[in-house]
């Protein structure tokens, strides 16, 4: 319900507000209330010593009927309510309640008790002492008692008969009623509260403005300020005015946004600046793993020059045989019909072997191209059997039997075709490498879950050891004696892969052999 700045502020003063005018209407109020009731004590007194000094002739001359007729007439008035003369004793000698008359009133009573606290009554007595405010017939009574004291003229008269040590004749008790004072006091308390009410009231109404105008609004200015620079603008600027402190915080806050957006716009060219650097540096990484990629071209066509030279130059000495007999027969002076069929098959067989050499060739070209990741649409088992073609004479030098097993339905992928064959060739290379005394290489294809193909190559040569396994995809790392191997045919393989979207992990055991899983995504994810 307070949560806002504003709804607290105006609590606050509010609740200060009440405070302080309660506090001073408290104040205010006990003392009007007191000095009324002191005003009321001493217009009492002298009230009371008006009627005795006015009884006082009628005492002298022992005038019963005119001191009672004068004291029923004082009592006969609106605000008073009983008017009593008692003695000494406690006897009451007359009162305006006529029951009361020649009976005794108790002495330990409060009206009594001031005089009779100590063995003898007090000759003088204060107002407060001779004063004592009771509830009765609904209202409050303030009674007051006057001694009547022994004076000269009263202990000398032939009518009375008093010693002259008797200082305190008698008592005059006097009843006079609060209830017009109490409306009075109820009047101005209520006044008084409505007074305060209204006060409080304007008062808080006042100050929760000039709160609201020096204080609110530019402190909900700022929040609203610090909103936007949390959204991203760094273009806000407050318009606090003022020479206190949240004119100070405003001028602080703009300065930190200024130097916000400087730092920003400062950031911002480093990033571009930054940027053009890991564009620059990324391009020289791209060049140097190209170069790389091509290396390891390089060094597996090496492996393959002397099963390619062999291939090759089988068919040349056929050709040059078939050339030489072609002469031989030529330079004969006889051509027979049957020469010439023989003619036509020599021609024939050396077209085929001209073609089949044509083609290892060009795989040869293809292979060794530099060129850029070109992504299209290829069958997996022809890059296979493409890459065995290429490396089948070094596979019957060795002694080498292959075991295919490939998924006659898998589907085409998305990859590029020379990248993927040079991994194959890589890592059958290293099949066949690990079996210098021949043995078997399995090849597998098949379709796998959410859509991959998997191929594995299994050798069953020396394996790797367990130690080894981690390093295998490192760069120039190799196992293989009298450097035969560049260490970066595996990790090259291992970044085709990767720019495939695929995995590659190898799996090996002393005295067993390796295999390597490779998973390539169908679909194409450029």
């Amino acid at each position: 319900m307070f949560k806002t700045i504003n709804s607290k502020l105006i609590l606050a003063i509010g609740s200060i507000t009440a405070i302080i005018f309660s506090i001073f209407f408290y104040i205010i109020m006990s003392t009007q209330n007191k000095q009324l009731i002191a005003e009321v004590f001493r217009g009492a007194s002298t009230f009371s010593s008006t009627v005795t000094r006015s009884t006082r002739n009628d005492m002298l001359l022992n005038n019963r009927e005119g001191l009672h007729r004068m004291i029923e007439t004082i009592g006969d008035q609106e605000d008073i309510e009983v008017v009593r003369i008692f003695n000494k004793e406690g006897k009451i000698m007359f009162s305006t309640k006529k029951k009361e008359t020649e009976t005794y009133v108790d002495k330990n009573a409060e009206a009594c008790y001031a005089c009779h606290a100590v063995e003898e009554p007090l000759e003088r007595l204060t107002t407060s002492e001779r004063t004592r405010i009771f509830k009765a017939n609904g209202h409050r009574i303030l009674a007051m008692i006057t001694p009547i004291y022994n004076a000269p003229d009263c202990y000398t008269a032939k009518c009375h008969i008093h010693s002259k040590d008797q200082r305190v004749l008698g008592v005059l008790d006097i009843g006079m009623s609060l209830y017009e004072v109490d409306n009075d006091l109820k009047k101005n308390r209520t006044m008084s509260i409505y007074f305060t009410l209204i006060a409080i009231f304007f008062v808080s109404v006042m100050l929760a403005l000039f709160i609201i105008r020096l204080v609110v609004k530019p402190v909900k200015q700022l929040v609203n300020a610090t909103k936007r620079v949390a959204m991203g603008d760094l273009t806000v600027k407050t318009n606090v005015k003022t020479n206190d402190e949240i004119g100070i915080l405003s001028s602080s806050f703009n300065k930190m946004i200024a130097d916000l957006r400087n730092a920003h716009i400062e950031i911002q060219s480093w990033n571009i600046e930054l940027e053009n650097k890991v564009e620059e540096r990324t391009n020289k990484l791209r060049m140097a793993r190209e170069q790389l990629v091509q290396s390891e071209k390089m060094a597996s066509l090496g492996v393959l020059a002397s099963s390619v030279a062999h291939e090759i130059n089988n068919p040349l000495q056929g050709f040059l045989t078939y050339i030489k007999l072609m002469q031989k027969i030529i330079s004969g002076k006889e051509m027979s019909q049957k020469r010439l069929d023989d003619f036509k098959n020599y021609l024939n067989v050396m077209g085929s072997e001209i073609e089949r050499l044509g083609d290892m060739v060009k795989n040869l070209l293809v292979f060794s191209r530099q060129s850029k990741l070109e992504i299209r649409i290829s069958d997996l088992n022809s890059i296979i059997k493409n890459s065995l073609m290429l490396l089948s004479n070094k596979i019957r030098i060795q002694n080498i039997e292959v075991d295919l097993h490939l998924q006659e339905a898998i589907p085409q992928i998305y990859c590029d075709f020379k990248q993927i064959q040079q991994t194959l060739m890589a890592l059958m290379i290293n099949a066949i490498e690990a079996m210098p005394e021949g043995g078997k290489i399995i090849i597998t294809t098949r379709l796998v879950d959410r859509g991959k193909v998997e191929i594995t190559i299994t050798d069953a040569g020396e394996g790797i050891p367990k130690e080894n396994l981690r390093y295998v995809f490192d760069p120039f790392f190799t196992t293989k004696e009298d450097a035969k191997g560049t260490g970066l045919g595996l990790f090259v393989a291992y970044g085709i892969i990767k720019d495939h979207k695929g995995t590659i992990k190898v799996e090996s055991e002393i005295g067993k052999g390796t295999s390597f899983f490779i998973n390539l995504p169908v679909e194409e994810t450029r």
